[in-house]
């Protein structure tokens, strides 16, 4: 009977394709459906009933039997329920996203990629008439798929039933959640390691229109980000009770994505050091120049932690050692200092190339540079009477004008014996031996020769 019931349903859709041929077909194999699974044969009531729910019930049933498949997941102790298997991929799928934008922000060809993509052509397409015709037809037929009887059927044991459907609520970190993570994460990461060794460290030729230079001075301080966000998932995944201690697998992962980490801590520093060479050191690149070592450093320590098996007590008292000795270290350096030698000694005055000394900078940096000042004035004399005629930016006598400037703050400051410290003495006693600028007649003139004052 249900064949026959199909076949005669069928036969006007043969002839045309119309709304009523249509509903006649949908309704003939709603029947025929109802005819094969039900227990016994449905009252023409009944089916008549369902034929006309039938083109209304489509998306309430579908979201309604995602959530059933999710519940009988539960039910079993297993988090494979479709419900359960879409919440399993929001945290990895949002860390993801988290640290794509940070490779966006950091790499300019990714950037330009992203930008090629015509999002609202796709968006377009999705949200297009044949989108919206094949998720109508999908609700249309779900019902067909999927046949619930007519007939309710009597659970025995309502109370069991409820506390089963309660659940325990969805582990967001487990073990699942974490491999799916690490899995996403060294792929992303990968992309950005093999285009950092191609580009960055191996040279290769760059799209038109964009020069090493401009892939290079960008990403530094995102890629730190990056690195900190790694790390604190990597102690997440490899806390005594997480994944990475019951699961060789996670550990595998968490070991390779380590590695990529130091990979792109590497990669920072040198793209810190390319952006220095191009637009000179400050004391902010300075401390962000610590700050990668010690992040490096911590991932260096985070790989010995788990190779060795160590306590996350003994990662805590390592990084905190380690921290310690850095700032010890670093309180000994005279940051004016460097930073003055280095900003001169390769500066556009010096060498031709480069960014020009930014005197203003450098007074702001205090008496600390004088003996800088002076090593190199002469030196820069002498480029200026070269062909290439490089000079210096300011006026002549100015530069010896903020140089004796300085001196006089310094030994007005050394007056009060409460700001004496032993680097200021050795300036002190710098200044007592050199008293004035020793530069003042031989500084360049604007036609860049030498001119007593």
């Amino acid at each position: 009977h249900a064949a026959i019931l199909i076949a005669a349903g069928l036969l006007p859709i043969v002839e045309d394709i119309n709304w009523l041929s249509v509903t006649i077909a949908l309704l003939a194999t709603d029947a025929s459906a109802r005819m094969l699974t039900e227990a016994r044969p449905p009252s023409w009531a009944e089916q008549l009933s369902s034929a006309l729910r039938l083109p209304f019930s489509g998306p309430f049933r579908l979201f309604s039997d995602f959530a059933r498949a999710s519940r009988y997941g539960r039910r079993r102790q297993v988090k494979s329920g479709v419900l359960a298997g879409l919440l399993g991929w929001a945290v990895p799928l949002l860390l993801c996203a988290v640290f794509a934008a940070l490779f966006v922000s950091a790499n300019p060809l990714l950037e330009r990629w992203l930008n090629a993509i015509d999002i609202p052509a796709i968006l377009g397409q999705l949200l297009s008439g044949r989108s919206l015709f094949w998720g109508a037809i999908l609700c249309l037929i779900w019902p067909l798929v999927r046949m619930r009887s007519l007939r309710r059927r009597k659970r025995g044991d309502s109370k069991q039933s409820a506390k089963a459907t309660s659940g325990d609520p969805l582990d967001l970190l487990g073990d699942l959640t974490i491999k799916r993570s690490l899995v996403l994460f060294n792929g992303l990461f990968a992309i950005q390691t093999a285009m950092d060794l191609a580009y960055l460290w191996g040279g290769a030729s760059l799209p038109e229109g964009l020069s090493h230079a401009s892939y290079a001075h960008r990403g530094a301080y995102p890629l730190v980000v990056t690195a900190l966000l790694a790390a604190a998932f990597v102690l997440v995944a490899m806390r005594p009770s997480g994944a990475g201690a019951r699961s060789p697998l996670v550990k595998l992962l968490v070991l390779a994505w380590v590695g990529q980490n130091i990979l792109l801590m590497l990669s920072a520093l040198l793209r810190l050091k390319l952006y220095v060479d191009a637009y000179s050191l400050t004391e902010l690149r300075m401390a962000a120049f610590v700050w990668m070592l010690l992040v490096a450093g911590g991932l260096v320590l985070i790989l010995i932690q788990i190779l060795s098996q160590r306590p996350i007590g003994w990662l805590v008292s390592a990084n905190a050692v380690m921290l310690a000795l850095m700032l010890y270290g670093y309180s000994f350096v005279d940051t004016a200092v460097v930073i003055a030698n280095y900003n001169i000694r390769h500066s556009y005055e010096m060498r031709g190339t480069g960014q020009r000394i930014d005197f203003a900078y450098l007074w702001a940096l205090g008496p600390g540079i004088i003996p800088a000042i002076d090593r190199y004035a002469p030196r820069i004399a002498a480029v200026g009477n070269a062909p290439s005629q490089v000079k210096w930016g300011w006026s002549q006598g100015k530069v010896a004008s903020y140089r004796d400037g300085l001196a006089g703050r310094h030994r007005a400051a050394q007056i009060d014996w409460r700001a004496w410290s032993f680097r200021d003495w050795r300036l002190s006693r710098y200044l007592a031996s050199v008293p004035q600028a020793p530069f003042k007649a031989i500084l360049p003139s604007p036609s860049g020769t030498p001119e007593e004052r």
